[in-house]
């Protein structure tokens, strides 16, 4: 009998009834974010539910009661949190006009309430180590069906009309970002392990996911794989040692360089800056460029509007508001996490931001050879890099698989951080 299941039952036998539900809850939440947000957000919800009903809530109840409101406040994952959650509600109060953009990012927050759910749910360890499993074989049978659309035995999806190799329909902004992190993990448990076996498996799940990421028309996948490859390269080696991390980054590079799907992406980008560079080179952007380059225009109008409103934003959907006025073309957002935050709260949002991924590094960099903290700090180098071309923070998927991340903080507390 393999080893892994042999430790799932190990697991599971030493859990009451209401634990197993709950851990089996967790692992399918982590298990089915390639197929889209609706799954894992109705299993997280569950999760919760057992929770409050299994009587497990009880002891949480009695531990905040006892710490009072100021101990729980002192706990230095939720006041960044909760300022976060905060800034958008607080955004429509002076943003020009509310509209359905508005109320959409406003009501998205609830994304990050999961973070306290998965802060309160009891995962110890080896538990977490499962939900990590289950996030990887998620992402393994997704990347098979993707190779069979890759075939051209199976047709390709097109979530949002693009269509791609993206397995079960999950869109590639959010799907890389899963993959990428698939990898870091993959590469974390390569470097845990003493047995053949598991490095065997892990080294071919780094791989295969890194191939799945080639053949999807995606450069931010591309380009945060290429920021974060030495970390999977140092995990392999189990040491810094610049010369061989070069080695096996170049490795990579070679390997991704076999995908026809990345070779055209590449080379129609430089072809379009190049075919297109007296526009790009013009003073004034706004309509001439929306259609050619986009991202062009995208950072112009942020900074724009940022320079004009610096302290607390424009509001939520507040960039929308002031694209489309002087005939230019309406954007829901600037494609960036930073200018987002930036445009929509000012320096005060660009603080909060800042302030939520820092509290998350420097708890989870602390816990880096432990799976909790090593899982989280995946998730957000994955969100942090990829968010500088990508709002992913008011993009579901990524929104949640971001809060899920956050909430696993609460539980580095065995390490007496």
């Amino acid at each position: 009998m393999p080893q892994f299941i042999i430790d799932i039952k190990t697991i599971y036998k030493e859990l009451n009834i209401a634990d197993r539900i709950l851990l089996s809850l967790v692992a399918l939440t982590f298990f089915s974010f390639p197929i889209g947000t609706a799954p894992p957000l109705i299993l997280i919800i569950t999760a919760f539910i057992v929770f409050l009903f299994s009587g497990r809530s009880k002891s949480i109840k009695k531990s905040w009661q006892n710490k009072g409101v100021m101990g729980i406040l002192s706990e230095d994952w939720i006041l960044p949190l909760t300022l976060f959650i905060a800034l958008p509600w607080i955004g429509l109060l002076y943003v020009p006009e509310i509209s359905d953009v508005s109320m959409d990012y406003a009501r998205k927050t609830h994304y990050w309430l999961y973070a306290f759910v998965m802060a309160l749910l009891p995962l110890e360890k080896r538990a977490i180590s499962l939900v990590v499993k289950a996030f990887l074989a998620g992402l393994f049978v997704n990347t098979l069906f993707a190779f069979v659309q890759f075939a051209g035995f199976a047709p390709m999806p097109a979530p949002s009309g693009i269509q791609g190799y993206f397995g079960f329909g999950v869109i590639y902004s959010a799907l890389s970002i899963y993959l990428v992190a698939a990898i870091l993990m993959s590469s974390f448990f390569f470097k845990s392990s003493n047995t053949f076996g598991v490095k065997a498996l892990n080294i071919f799940l780094i791989f295969i996911f890194l191939f799945h990421i080639s053949i999807m028309d995606g450069r931010n996948g591309y380009v945060t794989f290429f920021v974060l490859s030495p970390f999977v390269a140092i995990n392999i080696i189990g040491r810094f040692d610049l010369k061989k991390v070069l080695i096996i980054c170049t490795l990579f590079l070679i390997c991704m360089s076999f995908s026809p799907v990345l070779k055209h992406r590449v080379i129609s980008t430089f072809e379009n800056i190049k075919n297109n560079k007296e526009i790009i080179l013009e003073n004034t952007w706004e309509n001439k460029i929306i259609d050619i380059l986009p991202r062009f225009y995208l950072l112009s109008s942020a900074v724009d509007i940022f320079l004009d409103h610096p302290i607390i934003g424009a509001g939520t959907g507040g960039y929308r508001y002031y694209t489309s006025q002087g005939g230019k073309i309406a954007q829901s957002h600037p494609h960036s996490n930073i200018l987002y935050m930036g445009v929509s709260f000012g320096v005060v949002g660009i603080f909060s931001y800042l302030w939520l991924c820092w509290v998350m590094f420097k708890k989870s960099w602390r816990c880096k050879d432990e799976i909790q903290g090593y899982f989280a700090l995946s998730i957000l180098l994955v969100i942090f890099i990829s968010g500088f071309f990508n709002s992913q923070i008011i993009d579901s998927g990524p929104a949640l698989f971001f809060s899920l991340g956050y909430g696993f903080l609460n539980h580095m507390k065995a390490l007496k951080l």
